[in-house]
């Protein structure tokens, strides 16, 4: 039965092979907007992780604490959920950066260093948003041993406000290509079976079985989903090497094995789907493929 309807699938090919180029070239391209969609949330998950991971504040150390105090402050500040990372910039630490910056050196002028000790506090990207961020500052001005916390609010408001919109954005066009995807793969599929019609009427009328219809219908949209993630392979394969050989840097090795397996798990996703709604009206009646 099996060798029945691999055999019946790929009379499918030969019976209309004008329909199943055009839909390997839809299923393609379902893939290809997919595949796409897929990549612009990654894309800017990671771009939105790397930002947010550069936010930081300067906490500032009270005056006359000794090592072991401060120290106590840091491990404190490190055992906080929402806190990456902290790092103590001593007041010696504070003038070079502030004499490489500003190119002046005020050690000319005067007989100390004014500038406090600090911690320099960055914040675990996927725990920072707009409704929390001023809870976390609060919690770090409250600290015993912080005179003053000090960081760009305008900026960091502007950073998380883009990114929240974007991620809505992102996720919403993703849905709507993924959505086109499945609707291309299933109004072509509808078509094609609108086409052979006559040949499951015919089918049905020898008594052919329920299965003996869809079965070589469901492998019919494997194989072509399969051939199509075959096709888009080899444009991205295209893609990139023009894009390695324009940018020298650029190396995604590390990343194709992933980008094949993901695309040929859409590709065979795409025309099951595609094959199993277009095929649910389809039933023993005559009568419903004769309409």
């Amino acid at each position: 039965m099996i060798t029945f309807y691999f055999s019946e699938a790929f009379r499918i090919f030969k019976r209309s092979p004008f329909s199943t180029i055009v839909t390997i070239s839809i299923t393609t391209l379902a893939i290809i907007l997919t595949t796409a969609s897929v990549s612009m949330i990654f894309l800017s998950n990671e771009f939105s992780e790397r930002v947010l991971k550069r936010i930081e504040v300067t906490a500032y150390i009270s005056e006359g604490l000794d090592q072991q105090t401060i120290s106590n402050v840091k491990n404190e500040f490190a055992g906080r959920t929402y806190i990456s990372s902290v790092r103590f910039i001593s007041k010696d630490e504070a003038a070079e950066e502030f004499i490489r910056e500003t190119g002046e050196d005020f050690r000319k002028v005067l007989n100390e260093n004014p500038l406090p000790n600090s911690f320099v506090i960055k914040f675990k990207h996927d725990m920072i948003n707009q409704k929390n961020f001023d809870r976390y500052l609060r919690d770090i001005s409250s600290t015993k041993g912080i005179d003053d916390v000090v960081y760009d609010y305008n900026v960091i408001m502007r950073i998380l406000r883009i990114f929240q919109s974007a991620k809505v954005i992102v996720y919403a066009l993703s849905l709507v290509l993924i959505l086109l995807s499945i609707y291309l793969v299933y109004t072509n599929n509808k078509l094609q079976l609108e086409n052979r019609k006559s040949l499951y009427a015919t089918m049905k009328l020898v008594g052919a079985r329920l299965n003996a219809l869809k079965i070589p219908f469901y492998i019919n949209g494997i194989i072509i989903g399969f051939i199509s993630a075959a096709a888009c392979i080899i444009i991205n394969y295209l893609i990139l090497t023009m894009l390695t050989a324009v940018y020298n840097n650029l190396k995604f090795s590390h990343q194709i094995f992933t980008l094949h397996i993901f695309t040929f798990s859409i590709g065979i996703f795409l025309g099951l789907v595609g094959s199993y709604f277009s095929s649910l009206n389809l039933t023993l009646k005559v009568s419903d493929l004769d309409k």
